[in-house]
């Protein structure tokens, strides 16, 4: 049997692409329905870093006592004022964080008039600072009276 060229070689040169393209359907299938299983949340214990960084020293704080009066950058201020001074940090300080510090005591209303404050000024990362709740022991048998 001689080669010419432009003739076939016989079956050899037809590959065929039906099973090829069942198994390609099949991985498709199989990456659509593990995709979003691969996307919930794990709890995990996180490593400690010592060359981390802790965002409070990069954000701005703006505190809330309990009566309401308005702290930032060490100094007691109005509502406009602080609506200001936030908007010059804003135009000069790029994309920043801003911590809200608030008094557990004081009014909602009071809370959101500041965080409205803030987001007007043009800060999108606004986050609320809370101190860390105590851990409760487990309770044991001879405590709660079963046996």
């Amino acid at each position: 049997m001689s080669f010419t060229p432009g003739s076939r070689r016989g079956a050899m040169a037809d590959i065929n692409m039906t099973p090829l393209i069942d198994v390609m359907l099949v991985l498709l299938i199989i990456f659509m329905i593990a995709a979003p299983m691969m996307m919930t949340g794990v709890d995990v214990k996180l490593p400690e870093s010592r060359t981390g960084r802790n965002l409070e020293s990069e954000a701005l704080t703006v505190s809330i006592t309990f009566d309401g009066r308005l702290q930032f950058d060490q100094a007691f201020m109005a509502l406009p004022v602080l609506a200001n001074q936030l908007k010059a940090k804003a135009q000069s300080g790029g994309k920043r964080p801003v911590l809200v510090r608030a008094d557990h005591n004081v009014p909602y209303g009071r809370v959101i008039q500041v965080v409205d404050a803030i987001r007007e000024a043009g800060f999108t990362q606004v986050g609320f600072v809370t101190a860390a709740a105590p851990i409760a022991a487990p309770a044991t048998a001879a405590a709660t009276g079963t046996k």
